[in-house]
């Protein structure tokens, strides 16, 4: 289990653990609110050039879950990684 996270925590200057929650939140949240609307148009687009979609939906949907998986499993090796490159506390 993890320790409980203080609003100022040693070691860090100043930051507030809250600002940096939220300023990652509305990082992410950026992004779908960026793709939703670019696949729109893009869906627009073929609708109105009457063009077939490069790639059947199933198979669609399943690239973009091997992406955000991969993207996922990168995350948390990466984690991982910087765990063990930290000296031990103590």
């Amino acid at each position: 289990m993890r320790p409980a996270r203080h609003a100022a925590e040693p070691g860090r200057p100043g930051g507030s653990v809250t600002a940096a929650r939220r300023a990652r939140a509305a990082a992410f949240a950026r992004r779908p609110g960026v793709s939703l609307p670019a696949g729109t148009v893009m869906g627009a687009a073929f609708w109105a050039l009457d063009v077939a979609a490069p790639a059947p939906p199933l198979l669609s949907l399943g690239g973009l879950a091997g992406i955000l998986l991969g993207k996922r499993v990168a995350t948390a090796f990466r984690m991982q990684l910087a765990r063990r490159r930290q000296p031990a506390a103590g």
